[in-house]
């Protein structure tokens, strides 16, 4: 059964894909222009439209079409997360608003727009991992092959994304550090401090964090705490968030407008890049090593 919550997500898109239709049309408010970088505003609707129009076939009878709706769904999903890739830098302008950075009326409408999808693109493809794991005959509480044992794969593979990530952000923060050293200082409003604060946590504790024991069970220091498991959402939310949008922004974008020689620093950008793919990898690795016993293989058990 699908989540509840994704067909609401299923309705969002296709009003979204007739508001971006009826805004072609009619001509689009300001906000909208400036909702993404990728093509007109009539583009917006067929990610949408197709996600949406795949959802309603993922409980066809037929297992072909079960697949076509898995494929179609999962495709416009991506599509549509990617056309609002410019929701993360708006996002991360947002977080520095309270410390003096400016946001216009349209950069706000901007952002909520492209929460509005990026939500209806992940609403969505909740209900398709419960169709995908019938289709593959895998475990549907958990995604799991029960009779496939566990030979540790997973950390060897988490271990690799950590430490890439944590290059890919050295490689990044090289010419930043120059720049700094050289005598520019930061420069920029005092919000900008706490953006590259929170960047460099990023790029340091939360992959080393994923791999590492003391992002598992809190270490001895901290007193009445210590030794108890961490959340596993205290370090996937923000894992997840971080690879989603550096994959979408600068894997999608920057490459793209890279290789049509509209911007350069390809350098910074694969960097980035690979940054937001190290954490991809280590997110799953700790995802797969920190989940709960799977409530079916407790039922099976004598």
């Amino acid at each position: 059964m699908t989540a509840r919550y994704s067909l609401v997500a299923a309705v969002v898109g296709i009003a979204s894909a007739i508001a971006h239709l009826t805004w072609s049309l009619t001509g689009p408010p300001a906000f909208v222009r400036i909702e993404s970088v990728v093509g007109p505003v009539w583009l917006g609707a067929i990610p949408a439209g197709l996600a949406a129009l795949g959802y309603f076939f993922l409980q066809a009878p037929r297992k072909s079409t079960r697949t076509l709706a898995v494929c179609a769904t999962s495709l416009g999903c991506a599509a549509l997360a990617a056309y609002c890739l410019l929701l993360w830098p708006h996002l991360a302008q947002l977080v520095t608003v309270p410390f003096g950075e400016p946001i216009s009326g349209r950069e706000l409408g901007a952002t909520v727009l492209e929460a509005i999808g990026t939500a209806s693109a992940l609403g969505m493809a909740t209900a398709v991992v419960p169709v995908a794991r019938g289709l593959r005959h895998a475990c549907l509480e958990c995604g799991r092959n029960h009779a496939a044992p566990d030979n540790g794969e997973a950390w060897r593979r988490g271990r690799v994304g950590a430490y890439f990530a944590l290059t890919c952000f050295v490689i990044r923060m090289i010419p930043a550090v120059r720049e700094w050293i050289a005598g520019r200082g930061l420069g920029g409003p005092p919000g900008f401090l706490v953006f590259v604060l929170l960047m460099v946590a990023a790029g340091t504790v939360l992959p080393l964090a994923l791999i590492q024991r003391w992002g598992q069970y809190w270490p001895r220091w901290l007193g009445p705490v210590a030794g108890r498991p961490v959340p596993r959402r205290l370090l996937l939310i923000p894992g997840w968030t971080m690879s989603i949008g550096l994959c979408l922004y600068f894997g999608i974008g920057g490459l793209t407008a890279v290789l049509l020689g509209k911007t350069g620093g390809a350098l910074e950008i694969l960097a980035y890049t690979g940054w937001g793919a190290g954490l991809a990898i280590a997110c799953t690795s700790y995802a797969h090593r920190t989940r709960p016993t799977c409530s079916a293989q407790l039922i099976d058990r004598p």
